[in-house]
């Protein structure tokens, strides 16, 4: 970029197609624009993927841009829908482990096959241990007593809301110590 040139002629020749002004802008931006994606999501494999994602957007969107209006906010707009849909995609994706890890083990349960020498119970027995007596009387509650979450709040003198949430990050913390105890025992299977 000339000293005279300023953005709104960098992003003019963008729209006419002029490759090398992208890159000008890239330079100009690709460092803020990744430490504002690290500080909305601090993964580091990651934020090279959104930055890269946010720029090929608004290379391809470049004619929906109007000249002349913020270019970096235009790009930090995009990013922030890139990193919600990437946190939304990871809770989905959490949120499946755990529903699988809990139908696999009723599932497990259920069948003939499951000796309390099964992997998965051993390690679920192990994992059970580790936590706090709070946390596993709420579970008692939950799979042993089918309770309701209203149930349960009225049985620990919590809110609903503090059940569910309890439930989800004990959960998510059963699911990372089994995974874990496989990996590292993974002749099991």
């Amino acid at each position: 970029m000339s000293e005279k040139e300023t953005e709104t002629d960098l992003v003019l020749r963008v729209q006419d197609g002029d490759l090398s002004a992208f890159e000008e802008l890239l330079h100009l931006h690709g460092s803020r624009l990744r430490a504002f994606v690290a500080m909305k999501l601090p993964i580091p494999h990651l934020i090279d993927e959104i930055a890269h994602e946010t720029f090929v957007f608004a290379h391809r969107r470049i004619h929906d841009f109007e000249a002349g209006t913020d270019f970096g906010k235009w790009l930090r707009a995009i990013a922030f829908n890139l990193v919600r849909k990437e946190t939304l995609r990871h809770k989905r994706l959490s949120n499946n482990r755990e529903k699988f890890l809990e139908h696999y083990l009723l599932e497990e349960s259920r069948t003939s096959e499951v000796t309390p020498e099964s992997p998965v119970i051993i390690h679920l027995e192990e994992c059970l241990r580790k936590l706090p007596d709070q946390q596993r009387k709420l579970l008692e509650h939950k799979y042993k007593l089918s309770e309701s979450s209203r149930e349960m709040a009225e049985a620990f003198q919590q809110s609903e809301a503090w059940v569910r949430t309890t439930l989800c990050r004990v959960r998510t913390a059963l699911r990372k110590c089994i995974e874990s105890r496989m990996e590292a025992q993974p002749d099991y299977f």
